[in-house]
């Protein structure tokens, strides 16, 4: 059993990950393996046990309490006593409709909190699959660089043999190839890196997929209601107060009603008497565990509004900076397609001019440099664009 423990990490570790994902399914299966997500699911048991305890008949189980006392005779020839008793508690005046006003509370914040958790999976979703899109756009312009880096090395190569150019253009060449392939090196390891996070998060290799839709510019307060953070801290002030409620009404233990039944006799061949009992415990209460029970339920409330109030201050300009953000990529995006454009015409240019002798190779060098720089940064941009969709659906709360 024990080899078979020590083993179970390097099965698993050997284990191939389940087909590629895109962002949407890459969520879903987040969400399956999450721990804090399944103990949440889990939890909702324990609400409803909690629920079925505030519309029983009775806050407790009865008790019941069999005795028998005699002399101290070998013979049991002297009193004797034979008794039965059963205690059942009973509900205090409104401690059973404020128990239930505070699992509804309960059921209302576990759906708040399973909701926030769902949305916290989909930021760190989102992060570690744009972490992914950013790398293999950095990728596939190192894989362009590099393509366009051997195509001069050979073609300077050939040259320089022929004698037709000069033994430092063919090292320029050398050079920035070498340089190329560096930088795809680079670029594969933050691939690398980047698809073991996201496998970490989902279980599965990320792959492309259609880019989120932005969600629509919330009408003012609506969007508030509906944000999970919100939901939890509105719900919390509410199960705050119906905790209150409920302390003030619990204010001491549960009464308790208890009928008995007492057969006795003094001495041997006496006559037995019988003597029933009923009756009621009413404990007092005590006021400072009381007032410290309400008063932290007081506490939490007032935590929950001030929480409450920071998301609210803090939301709407949030949401502008993300749509501000998302627009400013719009342009970039369209501003670095133009530049690269343009790069691409002046590079095929010098490149006409360097063949009929007019420039320099090394005016050749700087232009495809600048190029692929051009083409590295309209790539991340279209990226960046896509992401920050992502990024106002998340301050949204609404899942990929």
């Amino acid at each position: 059993m024990r080899s078979l423990l020590l083993a179970l990490p390097l099965m698993l570790g050997m284990q191939a990950p389940s087909a590629a994902t895109d962002l949407r399914s890459g969520f879903a299966a987040a969400v399956e393996l999450n721990a804090e997500i399944r103990s949440l699911t889990a939890q909702r048991d324990v609400i409803a046990a909690r629920r079925s305890g505030s519309e029983a008949l009775l806050p407790g189980a009865p008790t019941l309490s069999p005795s028998w006392r005699t002399q101290v005779n070998p013979q049991r020839s002297g009193y004797q006593e034979f008794e039965v008793g059963v205690d059942a508690p009973i509900w205090l005046p409104g401690e059973s409709r404020a128990l239930r006003g505070s699992v509804t509370a309960q059921e209302q914040q576990w759906e708040a909190r399973l909701r926030q958790a769902r949305i916290t999976v989909a930021g760190e979703v989102r992060d570690a699959y744009w972490a992914w899109g950013l790398a293999l756009a950095e990728r596939e312009a190192a894989r362009a660089r590099l393509a366009a880096a051997r195509l001069l090395e050979r073609d300077m190569g050939r040259q320089a043999a022929g004698g037709n150019a000069p033994r430092t253009d063919l090292l320029v060449a050398q050079a920035d190839a070498r340089d190329a392939e560096g930088t795809l090196r680079i670029a594969d390891g933050q691939v690398r890196d980047a698809v073991l996070a996201f496998r970490a998060l989902t279980g599965r290799d990320p792959r492309s997929g259609p880019s989120e839709s932005v969600a629509r510019a919330s009408i003012p307060g609506a969007a508030l209601r509906d944000l999970p953070q919100a939901a939890v801290a509105a719900t919390s002030l509410v199960l705050a107060r119906a905790e209150e409620r409920l302390a003030q009404v619990r204010d001491r233990a549960s009464p308790t009603l208890f009928a008995g039944y007492r057969r006795e006799r003094e001495a041997f061949g006496e006559r037995w008497v019988d003597r029933p009992m009923i009756g009621i415990r009413i404990p007092f209460t005590y006021g400072p565990q009381v007032e410290e029970r309400a008063a932290m339920a007081r506490a939490e409330a007032m935590s929950a509004e001030a929480q409450l109030a920071t998301i609210a201050r803090t939301f709407e300009s949030t949401e502008r900076r993300a749509r501000a953000q998302r627009e400013d990529a719009e342009a970039l995006t369209g501003l670095t397609e133009q530049r690269y454009r343009a790069l691409a015409e002046q590079t095929g240019l010098i490149e006409t001019a360097f063949r009929a002798g007019n420039v320099t190779f090394i005016e050749v060098a700087r232009a495809r440099a600048q190029l692929a720089q051009a083409d590295a940064a309209r790539r991340r941009t279209r990226v960046e664009r896509d992401r920050a969709a992502s990024v106002i659906n998340q301050i949204l709360g609404v899942e990929p």
